[in-house]
C-alpha cells in the first residue's frame, strides 16, 4: 500500500508543479500597461462683463429713471450730488452698449441728453450747496460765481479767523500788508479809531480809483476837504470787501478803518494783528 501511494501521490504533484509553471511564464509574456495620463479639461468660462455689455443699454436707462425719480424730490445738496452720481453711472454704462446691440443708434442721442442733465443735476448741487451756507450764516454774503466747497472754506476761516504779520509800528500803530483790486499790495496801519479807510495820493494814482465826490474828513492837521473814490476791492489774508468808497487825503501810510473790520473781533499783539469772526469774503 505504501508504495503504491508514493506512485499515485508523484505525478499529481509533477502536474500541479507544470500547472503552476505554466501560470508563471503566462503572467511574465503578459505586456506591461502603460501608466494612465489624465488628459486635462478644458473649460470655457464667459467673460463676467459679457452679460453686463450685453444689457448695458437697459442698465443706463435704469439709472437715468433713477436719477429723475431722486430729482423729483431733491432738495439738499447731498441729494442733487446723489442725482448726479446716477447720472454718470448711466452715462458710463452707455458707453459701453457694443455695437452690436440694435439700440447703438440711440446711443449718442441719449448721451447728450444725459450729460445735459449731469450739468444741470451739478448746478443745483453747487446752488443749493451756497444757499445752506448763507441759511447757517446769514453774515456771509454768497458770490454765485463761488463754489459752494468755497464758501464752506470761508466760513471755516472766518470762525478760526486769521493773523496778519505786523511789518513795523507808526507812531505806534500796527502796520500790515493790504492787498487792493486783487493784485496791488500797499503798506496800510491799523488803527481801530478809523471810522473808514483812507489811502494816500500815490496810492490813488496805482490804483486809478474813480473819484465820487468829496467829503470833510478829521485828520492829524485837523478837519480837511479830501475826495471820496472807489475801489475795486480791499484784501487781507484772503478776506475781502468789493467796491468799496474810501477817501484820499494827506498820508504817507493809508489807514485800515472800520469799513473793513468794523465786524471783526480784532486783537493786536505784538507780531500779529488777528481778526475774528469777520463778516467779509
Amino acid at each position: 500500500m505504501l508504495r503504491f501511494g508514493v506512485r499515485v501521490i508523484l505525478p499529481l504533484l509533477m502536474a500541479t508543479s507544470a500547472a503552476i509553471g505554466v501560470g508563471c511564464s503566462r503572467r511574465e509574456s503578459m505586456p506591461s500597461k502603460s501608466p494612465q495620463v489624465s488628459t486635462p479639461v478644458v473649460r470655457v468660462i464667459p467673460s463676467p462683463t459679457a452679460k453686463s455689455i450685453e444689457d448695458s443699454y437697459q442698465s443706463a436707462l435704469d439709472r437715468a429713471a433713477s436719477a429723475r425719480a431722486i430729482s423729483q424730490s431733491a432738495q439738499s445738496p447731498e441729494d442733487w450730488q446723489l442725482v448726479a452720481s446716477r447720472w454718470k453711472n448711466a452715462i458710463a454704462a452707455l458707453k459701453q452698449v457694443p455695437k452690436s446691440d440694435p439700440n447703438r443708434k440711440f446711443v449718442n442721442q441719449k448721451l447728450s441728453e444725459f450729460n445735459q442733465a449731469l450739468t444741470n443735476a451739478e448746478d443745483r448741487a453747487a446752488k443749493t450747496g451756497k444757499e445752506k451756507v448763507a441759511a447757517q450764516d446769514p453774515g456771509i454774503r454768497v458770490d454765485r460765481a463761488m463754489s459752494a466747497d468755497e464758501v464752506a472754506s470761508i466760513t471755516t476761516q472766518k470762525e478760526r479767523g486769521f493773523q496778519v504779520p505786523i511789518k513795523y509800528r507808526k507812531n505806534r500803530i500796527p502796520v500790515i500788508d493790504v492787498t487792493f483790486n486783487g493784485s496791488q499790495r500797499f503798506e496800510m496801519m491799523v488803527d481801530t479809531g478809523a471810522s473808514a479807510t483812507m489811502i494816500t495820493q500815490g496810492m490813488a494814482r496805482q490804483l486809478g480809483a474813480r473819484v465820487v465826490g468829496e467829503t470833510q474828513a478829521m485828520t492829524a492837521a485837523g478837519v480837511t476837504t479830501v475826495q471820496i473814490a472807489v475801489v475795486q476791492s480791499i484784501s487781507v489774508a484772503g478776506s475781502t470787501i468789493r467796491e468799496v468808497p474810501v477817501s484820499i487825503g494827506p498820508l504817507d501810510v493809508g489807514l485800515l478803518g472800520h469799513d473793513f473790520f468794523g465786524d471783526c473781533d480784532i486783537s493786536i499783539g505784538r507780531d500779529f494783528v488777528e481778526f475774528r469772526q469777520c463778516n467779509v469774503l
